[in-house]
């Protein structure tokens, strides 16, 4: 007889069940979900700009939208190198006393790494707001 398991969390494809204990994943997946479709929009859109006339505001407002879903992905992604880069040491969940062996015996540097994902994100805004400023010109 198979044994059936449960997650008191609710089923993998619900992503609201991660809301109550990792908002982080949680704005992850959502915005994913909503890029998907976008996305398809998007590559439908400039497809078809290159047969018909697209206006050209539907374009920059799919490309600014496209832009704002893509950040969590970027910023997770960016975080996930620096856990890499640190062997779990940046934004990872280990005990005080391990992350101090780490640092001390191994002379593992952190500094750089645990601010890589946030000046990423400064530099993906800054493009953001230059993009705006170009489209306004």
């Amino acid at each position: 007889m198979e044994k059936k398991l449960y997650d008191m969390r609710g089923s993998q494809s619900n992503i609201i069940r991660l809301a109550g204990f990792d908002i982080e994943g949680f704005i992850h997946m959502l915005f994913f979900r909503i890029l998907v479709f976008i996305s398809m929009i998007y590559g439908i859109v400039l497809l078809l700009s290159f047969l018909i006339s697209v206006p050209l505001l539907l374009i920059k407002l799919l490309t600014a939208l496209v832009w704002v879903l893509i950040t969590p992905q970027l910023f997770e992604s960016v975080k996930m190198l620096s856990m890499i880069s640190t062997g779990g040491l940046s934004f990872g969940h280990f005990s005080q006393e391990r992350v101090f062996l780490e640092k001390s015996k191994y002379k593992v540097r952190t500094g750089f790494f645990d601010i890589m994902p946030y000046g990423a994100m400064l530099l993906w805004l800054m493009g953001f707001f230059i993009m705006l400023v170009w489209w306004t010109v």
